[in-house]
């Protein structure tokens, strides 16, 4: 677990994904700490599980946070995985509707749907 005042990434590893929970604010401040969390959870990865990061408890997303997913989507892609995000809506959810990367990024409404894969 990575952790600061403003931003807590957790870990934990499920059959079908490599999961991330994040909690706090995503800022230039706290970016690096979520880079550890997405970087750990890639070199993780033994096979083509996907990263589900979920973002539901993140109440800010800066710019410097929606370079690091698509930093870390295209790093998965490359290497035949994906990374999944969820947010159940408010201002994560249009930071990355705003910057059109849900045409992008694979963004789910529940961590439930990303781990099945299911847009729904």
């Amino acid at each position: 677990m990575s952790t600061s005042e403003l931003l807590t990434v957790e870990s934990g590893d499920d059959a079908a994904a490599v999961l991330l929970r994040v909690r706090g604010e995503i800022d230039m401040g706290t970016a690096p700490i979520l880079r550890r969390g997405l970087a750990g959870a890639a070199a993780r990865r033994t096979d083509d599980r996907p990263v589900v990061l979920d973002l539901t408890s993140v109440g800010f997303l800066a710019s410097a946070g929606l370079a690091l997913l698509v930093e870390f989507h295209q790093q998965l892609a490359d290497s035949g995985a994906a990374l999944r995000v969820v947010s159940g809506g408010g201002p994560v959810l249009r930071a990355i509707q705003v910057s059109s990367l849900d045409k992008i990024l694979a963004v789910y409404p529940s961590t439930e749907l990303a781990l099945a894969g299911d847009h729904a």
